[in-house]
């Protein structure tokens, strides 16, 4: 009996937070914020906006790194929005 395997990550998304795509899966707001802290520790924060993309909550950080470049952080909700306290 033989094996087929293959080491390609066909149809896996990076979830690195620049898409409603690629939006990381946060499990409260929190975590939102302890991501922005490590992956972009000079950053200013702009604003927050709750979006809603194919009926599903999203939260979008928007921030200014240190050499005035914009950048924003989408983050799926779905987990924990509308569940209550």
């Amino acid at each position: 009996m033989t094996s087929c395997s293959s080491t390609k990550n066909i149809g896996i998304i990076q979830r690195d937070g620049s898409s409603f795509e690629k939006a990381i899966i946060v499990k409260s707001v929190s975590e939102e914020y302890d991501y922005v802290r490590k992956v972009c520790a000079d950053c200013q924060l702009l604003g927050q906006s709750l979006v809603f993309e194919k009926k599903k909550p999203y939260d979008i950080l928007q921030l200014t790194k240190s050499n005035g470049e914009d950048i924003s952080y989408y983050f799926d909700i779905s987990k924990f929005f509308g569940k209550g306290f």
